[in-house]
């Protein structure tokens, strides 16, 4: 490992050594996890019980909601850290360092998504499973684990890039409301976006929001949104476009402070 390399990998594992001795939080995590799934499980029941057209099997919605919340919920919200350090002055003594801001703020919330990933991970199959009593096909997980960790790491640059937005906005957090609204309904969190008019489907097309949740989460209603190599195509596109906003951003950003004395 080059020695370039190595730094940002101590800032993972100084991130993830601290989210370790948060036991509370993962424990919350998984007990709020568990109530949604639970919730959801009673509804959709009661749905179909009912007559009501849910649109597809209610065993395939639950698991569908554990990927997708899976993913939320193992993201860190990294944007509000990176808005502190903004706000107290931190980043300028950082910006010294012999390591990129971004990338260590990056390396940090990837730390912290390698531990709630496995946990959250596992609470979401053996929730899921006792809640339907039913197991999807493993080469359909096969398929969702990587992909929703490919789609967790991201979501957790976007995180990033909104904390970035602290530079210019005292307040960062009606840009991330508005994003996790983007991605409620765009993102088809709770429902598979096959259920939602075509309108709003041919709107998402044109965001990042599917391939984050409802494309990974689709292959286990046994007719995914896409192919798993196209998915992994559109997930490398959006990465690089947030990458690049990332790095235009603090670009712009350190060179204002410079122009203005800090």
């Amino acid at each position: 490992m080059t020695p370039a390399v190595a730094k940002y990998v101590a800032f993972a594992r100084v991130a993830a050594a601290q989210v370790r001795h948060e036991r509370s939080d993962l424990a919350g995590r998984v007990l709020f996890f568990a109530v949604i799934l639970g919730v959801f499980s009673s509804l959709w029941r009661a749905a179909v019980d009912a007559g009501l057209p849910v649109g597809a099997d209610s065993k395939q919605l639950l698991w569908y909601l554990a990927i997708t919340e899976w993913i939320t919920l193992s993201t860190p919200q990294i944007h509000l850290d990176i808005q502190d350090t903004i706000r107290r002055g931190d980043v300028i003594y950082r910006l010294g360092r012999p390591a990129s801001f971004v990338l260590a703020e990056l390396a940090a919330g990837l730390g912290l998504l390698a531990v709630r990933l496995p946990v959250l991970g596992l609470a979401a199959v053996g929730c899921a499973a006792w809640f339907t009593g039913w197991v999807p096909p493993l080469t359909a997980l096969a398929i969702v684990v990587p992909i929703g960790i490919a789609a967790a790491v991201m979501l957790t640059a976007l995180h990033v890039w909104i904390g970035l937005l602290a530079f210019w906005l005292q307040d960062v957090s009606p840009v991330y409301w508005v994003c996790q609204k983007l991605l409620f309904v765009l993102g088809g969190m709770m429902l598979p976006l096959q259920l939602y008019p075509e309108l709003v489907q041919r709107l998402a097309a044109l965001t990042p929001c599917p391939v984050l949740l409802a494309a990974p989460a689709s292959f286990v209603l046994g007719s995914p949104a896409m192919a798993p190599r196209t998915l992994i195509v559109r997930l490398a596109l959006w990465s690089g476009a947030i990458a690049l906003g990332m790095r235009w951003t603090f670009r712009r950003a350190a060179a204002d402070l410079m122009i203005n004395g800090g």
